[in-house]
């Protein structure tokens, strides 16, 4: 017998396919047993499925938030999403935060130098990128 999870539950799936202008997302918000609200949207085509998956989820967040629920169980049967849930139960404190563009330079122009490298490659150091020493001024913080 399938594990049943708490109430209140949402359960959250997007529909992405190569190729096609649209994405589609849905949510089953159940409140108690035999209390459920369905939700669903069309979008404009996100770049992946991860990206599909997770608009879908701020939208059923969005919802369970107008409707008054604060406390929640989302599932949904995306690895990426639990994947990111499980790493995220690792940590003893956890936030994440808007900073602006300019504050985020270094982390830009790793992003941006790893997209011009046209590979498949990981670098993970305390020294700056080989290919990106020529440049390293920018990774000094005023």
């Amino acid at each position: 017998m399938e594990n049943e999870s708490p109430y209140p539950r949402c359960q959250v799936d997007a529909s992405w396919v190569t190729n096609s202008p649209f994405s589609g997302g849905g949510f089953v918000l159940e409140l108690a047993p035999g209390t459920v609200t369905y939700g669903s949207i069309g979008m404009d085509q996100t770049m992946s499925p991860m990206h599909a998956e997770f608009t879908i989820f701020l939208y059923a967040m969005k919802n369970s938030l107008q409707l008054g629920v604060t406390s929640m169980s989302f599932e949904s049967d995306c690895l990426q999403l639990n994947e990111f849930t499980h790493l995220l139960s690792l940590f003893t404190v956890f936030s994440i935060s808007f900073i602006a563009r300019e504050r985020n330079v270094r982390a830009d122009f790793l992003a941006k130098g790893a997209r011009s490298k046209n590979s498949i490659f990981s670098h993970v150091d305390s020294v700056i990128p080989g290919w990106l020493v020529h440049k390293a001024n920018i990774f000094i913080l005023n």
